[in-house]
């Protein structure tokens, strides 16, 4: 009996490594989340990509319906796969994008989060046309709430250069945030105050429009630092645009710091694999901090959790079994004291967490020997990496804006840039594709 007993939780035990190991589809992020900093609250962000529940909305009937199939009701395989992301990352305060309301926000804590602690919920409809919107779980009292869907975005002060064109034709009559940021201020017991900015910027093409939402957003943090210097402020969540962009300029010279990239170990930067925040080998989810939070930042904490990446046709076909988003969580850990972040040290990245992403980066060799990772990440496979027209002999990153004004009747996909060069296209000097 006893030897049975023992076969039998070895079964289970063996059951549970396999259920908690990563994904073979891993290529980005690590493959576990950091440890919690001892003494520190834990901030983090994730796009839930098309998070609708299982009730249908009147309202959500047509082109996009909740309860169809663009998008349809999240499956309650890939609601476990985002629960157990979420609490892989065992965040205080977590910010969320694309949850179809809050009444569906609290279905699923309740039904997936129960044991995580998330008593307050913030989720406000701002009139987005796809139906869904920014949240935050928190286990911190949530004392404030605002959102902005009226607001004018017109007359958004433009200074300096490399500033988007603004496509004349197309100019809106009411220029207003396509999402507006929900603003929350949340306490902890002890008194610490943080507010925070959950942003969701303009996907695609329309650069002009991610610039004047920052540029907006900025606005209202001035506004905030104004009446209180020593306001600790967090903008983050899905910025739709990577670290060299204009609209994350404005950011920057906002006063905000990307509290991801301060790291100690230089080596994994924005290149690395183990930054990418997006399927699609981009980092475009970030974790933004004023100074004044940033004194409470603990160096080194960031990271990114990687989890499923299998490729799929995501217009054709649905999503795979294993697959939570598109979109990978981050974090930060602060400590909840005017000033403390360095009084405590996070724990390194183990190699083990590191080696799936950092094996789908070739090592080169750079002169005098030494091995290095390479800057760029290696394309995700799939459909859809790279684009051109039928009609053409350049070919684009998918990304590229350029690429984006092909007309889908004429949009040829590729998977790499060898297949792109063998259709005999060249790279466009627009975006330069595989330099």
């Amino acid at each position: 009996m006893h030897m049975k007993l023992l076969i039998a939780i070895a079964i289970i035990a063996s059951f549970a490594a396999s259920a908690n190991a990563p994904s073979k589809h891993h290529r980005f992020g690590l493959t576990e989340a950091m440890p919690r900093t001892d003494g520190a609250i834990r901030i983090a962000s994730y796009n839930m990509l098309n998070y609708f529940d299982q009730v249908n909305d009147p309202n959500l009937e047509g082109k996009y319906d909740d309860f169809g199939d663009n998008p349809g009701p999240t499956s309650q395989a890939r609601c476990q796969e985002l629960a157990d992301a979420i609490k892989a990352m065992d965040a205080d305060v977590i910010a969320l994008q694309e949850v179809e309301s809050k009444a569906a926000l609290e279905h699923f804590n309740k039904t997936y989060l129960k044991d995580m602690g998330y008593t307050y919920i913030a989720s406000e409809d701002v009139g987005y046309y796809r139906g869904c919107e920014q949240s935050l779980l928190s286990r911190f009292p949530i004392t404030q709430t605002r959102t902005w869907p009226d607001a004018d975005l017109a007359n958004v002060k433009r200074t300096g250069g490399g500033w988007a064109d603004i496509p004349q034709d197309t100019y809106p009559d009411d220029f207003k945030f396509q999402r507006s940021p929900l603003f929350t201020t949340v306490q902890t017991p002890d008194g610490y105050t943080l507010q925070l900015f959950t942003v969701h910027h303009k996907a695609g093409q329309d650069r002009w429009r991610r610039e004047a939402e920052a540029l907006q957003i900025v606005s209202y943090i001035n506004e905030l630092q104004a009446n209180d210097p020593d306001a600790n402020i967090i903008v983050l969540g899905d910025f739709n645009a990577q670290p060299w962009d204009r609209s994350m300029q404005v950011y920057r010279e906002g006063g905000m710091v990307d509290a991801m990239n301060l790291r100690s170990n230089l080596t994994h930067g924005y290149a690395s694999p183990l930054r990418v925040t997006h399927t699609s080998g981009r980092v475009i989810d970030f974790i933004m901090l004023n100074h004044a939070t940033l004194g409470e930042l603990v160096p080194s904490s960031g990271f990114v959790l990687g989890t499923s990446a299998q490729d799929y046709d995501w217009r054709n076909n649905p999503v795979p079994a294993g697959y939570a988003s598109d979109h990978y969580p981050i974090a930060i850990d602060l400590v909840p004291s005017e000033g403390a972040g360095h009084t405590l040290d996070a724990k390194p990245w183990p190699r083990s967490a590191m080696h799936g992403a950092l094996k789908a980066s070739p090592v080169v060799v750079i002169p005098g020997g030494q091995a290095t990772q390479q800057d760029t990440p290696a394309a995700p496979a799939g459909n859809g990496n790279f684009i051109a027209s039928k009609r053409s002999k350049v070919f684009h990153t998918a990304d590229c804006a350029n690429g984006q004004n092909i007309s889908d009747k004429n949009k040829t996909p590729f998977t790499s840039v060898a297949q792109a060069k063998k259709s005999g296209r060249r790279p466009a000097k627009c975006c330069n594709p595989g330099s």
